[in-house]
C-alpha cells in the first residue's frame, strides 16, 4: 500500500499546481493522473489560450513559476465588449485602470508543460495512466482509494484526498457528492487565427445571437478564437475547410483587424454548467472543474479554480492535519460566495445576452452604454474581470512558515517533499 499526506487525483493545471505547492512545503504528495503528462508543449493537442487575471498571475509569481510562463504570455492591454445588433459597447484599457495589463493570455499547453516539469522538482510522486476505481470510508485519520494502472490496482492511504479530475470526476462520484448539471445547447470551437493588423494586446468579446465569440491576443500576433454556437452549427463549421471557416468567422467578427487567416488546428469543447452540492466530504475536497464547471464566456473558469487552489493550500499549510473536518469546512465556507457569484454571472452572459426579441436587446445595449460611460461602474467591472478580489498572495502567507516547518521535519527525517 502507498501512503501519503495528500493524494491529488488529476494532473491538470489545478491538480498539478496544488500538488507542487503542498510538496514544496514538505507534505508528502501523490498525484494520480488518467493520462500521461506533457512536458513538451508541442505534443499537447489542447488549443486553448487561458486568460489569466491579475490575481492568477500573482499566484504564479509568488510561487516562482511565472518566469517560465512569461516568455509565452501576451498582456491584455485593452478589452472591447460588444453585442451584435446594438450600439452599446464597453471598452477598458490598462492605463485607465492604473495597471500595466488587464490580464495575460498563456497557451494551455505551456502551463501544462511548465507544471509537468515542476512536479519532480517539488518531490511529488506521480502515477500516470491510472483510472480511479473506488474510495473507502475514513478510518483512524486516513482514507483509502484504489486506482487501476498498467501494473494492476494500487491501494493508496492518505490523510486527505483532493479530487481535481475534471467535470466528470470519478473521485467525486465515488465520494457520493451530487451535482447540479445544466447542459448548454452549444459547444465551443477553439482555434488560432492571424489577423492582417497587429492586435496590440486587444481582446474582444462579442455577443451574437448564437452565443459569445471571443478573440484573445497571443504571441506572434496570433489570436485565440473561442467561438460558441449551437451544437449543429458547430458540426457544420467543424466540417468546413480552414478557408471557409475563417471566412464565416470574418463575417461575424468584422474587419477591425483586417483579414483573418487560419493559424492552427481546431479543438471542440462541450459546454455545461456543473455545481457540486458540497465542496467536501470526509477527508476529501473538491477543486476546480470538479466543484464548478462554467461556461467559458469571460474566461473565468481557470481563474476561479486557481482561487480554489490558493484557499485550500493556505488552509492545509496552516493545519497539522490536512484532512481535518474544520480545515475542509473553512475551505468550503471561504469559496462558496465567490463560486456562486461567478457561476451566476457567466450563466447570465451565456444565456441572458442571447435575448433577441422585444425590448431586451435595447435594454442590454443601453446598459452597456451606461457601463462604458460611468467611470465607477467601469472600474468595478474591470476589478471583477481582473480578479482583484483578495489576492492569492494574502492567502498564501502561510507558505513561508510551512517551508520552515518542512525544513525542521526534514532534519528529523520525516519530510518527503523537496524544499521550495
Amino acid at each position: 500500500m502507498l501512503r501519503s499526506d495528500v493524494l491529488v487525483v488529476g494532473a491538470g493545471p489545478v491538480g498539478a499546481l496544488l500538488a507542487c505547492i503542498l510538496a514544496r512545503a514538505g507534505r508528502s504528495v501523490l498525484l494520480a493522473e488518467r493520462g500521461r503528462l506533457r512536458p513538451d508543449a508541442g505534443s499537447n493537442p489542447d488549443t486553448r489560450g487561458y486568460a489569466l487575471s491579475a490575481g492568477s498571475v500573482t499566484l504564479f509569481e509568488d510561487l516562482g513559476y511565472w518566469a517560465a510562463l512569461k516568455p509565452f504570455a501576451t498582456p491584455i492591454r485593452e478589452v472591447h465588449v460588444s453585442r451584435q445588433g446594438t450600439l452599446g459597447t464597453v471598452s477598458m484599457d490598462a492605463d485607465s485602470q492604473g495597471v500595466s495589463a488587464l490580464g495575460q493570455v498563456v497557451p494551455a499547453a505551456r502551463i501544462d508543460a511548465v507544471l509537468a516539469g515542476e512536479l519532480a522538482r517539488a518531490g511529488v510522486r506521480l502515477l500516470e495512466e491510472t483510472r480511479f476505481e473506488s474510495l473507502a470510508p475514513a478510518q483512524r485519520g486516513r482514507r483509502q482509494a484504489v486506482v487501476a494502472g498498467a501494473d494492476g490496482d494500487q491501494r493508496i492511504s492518505a490523510r486527505l484526498i483532493v479530487a481535481a479530475d475534471g467535470i466528470r470526476s470519478a473521485a467525486r462520484a465515488a465520494a457520493g457528492i451530487d451535482v447540479l448539471r445544466r447542459r448548454y445547447d452549444a459547444d465551443a470551437l477553439v482555434f488560432d487565427v492571424r489577423p492582417a493588423r497587429a492586435h496590440q494586446g486587444r481582446a474582444f468579446e462579442r455577443f451574437t445571437p448564437e452565443g459569445p465569440l471571443a478573440l484573445l491576443p497571443q504571441s506572434d500576433d496570433r489570436m485565440n478564437v473561442i467561438w460558441v454556437a449551437p451544437t449543429d452549427v458547430c458540426d457544420r463549421r467543424q466540417a468546413l475547410s480552414e478557408f471557409e471557416r475563417v471566412a464565416e468567422l470574418q463575417g461575424h467578427f468584422g474587419w477591425r483587424l483586417g483579414r483573418l487567416q487560419a493559424a492552427g488546428r481546431v479543438g471542440r469543447f462541450l459546454l455545461e454548467q456543473v455545481r457540486a452540492r458540497s465542496l467536501y466530504a470526509e477527508r476529501l475536497a473538491l477543486v476546480g472543474n470538479v466543484a464548478h464547471g462554467l461556461h467559458p464566456v469571460a474566461g473565468q473558469g481557470l481563474n476561479l479554480s486557481l482561487r480554489d487552489v490558493a484557499t485550500l493550500a493556505a488552509g492545509i499549510l496552516r493545519a497539522d492535519d490536512p484532512g481535518a473536518r474544520e480545515v475542509l469546512a473553512a475551505y468550503a465556507a471561504a469559496r462558496e460566495s465567490d463560486i456562486d457569484r461567478v457561476a451566476a454571472a457567466t450563466d447570465f452572459l451565456a444565456r441572458g445576452m442571447l435575448a433577441d426579441g422585444g425590448l431586451m436587446p435595447h435594454v442590454l445595449g443601453a446598459g452597456m452604454l451606461a457601463l462604458d460611460r460611468l467611470e465607477p461602474l467601469r472600474r468595478f467591472f474591470a476589478a471583477q474581470a481582473m480578479g482583484l478580489q483578495p489576492q492569492p498572495r494574502h492567502l498564501l502567507r502561510a507558505l513561508p512558515a510551512a517551508r520552515k516547518a518542512a525544513a525542521r521535519r526534514g532534519a528529523t527525517g520525516r519530510s518527503r517533499g523537496a524544499p521550495a
